[in-house]
């Protein structure tokens, strides 16, 4: 297959990525259609998170969108290229914020066990985000090891190698999502399961730093955003008791972390983007 026709393949496999996502977001928006009527009407605050999450949606689309077009500028196109796998994070940031935005709405006015499902596919979804950086940091280590065993040399088994290492972790990190049996439940397992794969990413790209590797980015910016993140993250879980009964329902504070989010998603691109082209420290 020549260079050009893997691309036009790699485009449609993309659209076809894009399209089922949509399908899939929209069914759940339609699905809880009256529920969501029902938060505008008893929330006045509503519009405002919605108006500003959109918002949100709308700079992450422009950000994989870039990424995606670098990409595709490419002569030769890989499975593990820095484009394509932050294109791929980007894109799950795109679909997950969109049903993040269907919890908030239904949080108040769908049944326990719509709130359950819709948290399953949330987390499902923020298994698949990450897993692109994940994959960098088993990349790198395969790499390394190739060094020292000849079968890994071969780019064709290392590759399939790391795809079939990330296949398996997004399996088994999503069957246990799906098998969660309550919210609270749930919510656990995603601790378990997220605070381990910010930290890998954050080592991977501070070790890529530290060792000169991932030229075409600013791997230190990406490690420091996403050590912050970690930090928030483990902040966000120690005070939602202490938040949920001094706070509550606060339109000002959720638009404030959405903020907050915006502003770690927006360093992480410029972590991809600022040194595109440096060479040396």
């Amino acid at each position: 297959m020549n260079k050009l026709i893997r691309k036009q393949l790699y485009k449609l496999i993309l659209l076809f990525i894009v399209i089922i996502g949509i399908l899939a977001v929209v069914s759940f928006f339609v699905f809880n259609s009256s529920e969501i009527i029902e938060s505008f009407a008893q929330f006045e605050g509503m519009w405002s998170i919605t108006i500003f999450i959109l918002i949100r949606i709308s700079i992450t689309m422009a950000m994989t969108i870039f990424a995606f077009r670098q990409w595709f500028k490419q002569d030769d196109l890989h499975f593990s290229d820095i484009p394509l796998l932050f294109g791929l994070f980007f894109l799950g940031l795109v679909f997950g914020k969109s049903l993040d935005l269907l919890y908030k709405l239904t949080y108040f006015t769908a049944d326990k066990d719509k709130l359950l499902i819709l948290l399953k596919f949330r987390y499902i979804f923020i298994i698949l985000t990450i897993a692109p950086l994940i994959l960098i940091g088993i990349d790198i280590i395969l790499f390394q090891l190739s060094l020292h065993y000849e079968k890994l040399s071969k780019d064709n088994y290392r590759n399939r190698l790391n795809l079939i290492i990330i296949v398996i972790i997004i399996v088994i990190e999503s069957l246990i999502v799906i098998l969660a049996p309550n919210l609270t439940g749930i919510i656990i397992i995603l601790m378990c399961i997220h605070m381990p794969s910010l930290a890998w990413i954050v080592y991977t790209f501070y070790w890529a730093h530290r060792n000169k590797q991932l030229f075409q980015i600013k791997p230190l910016i990406v490690a420091i955003i996403f050590f912050i993140d970690l930090i928030l993250y483990v902040l966000s879980i120690i005070t939602n008791p202490f938040r949920k009964k001094i706070i509550g329902f606060s339109t000002s504070y959720i638009i404030f972390a959405e903020l907050i989010d915006l502003i770690i998603i927006i360093v992480i691109f410029l972590g991809y983007y600022m040194e595109s082209n440096y060479k040396t420290d």
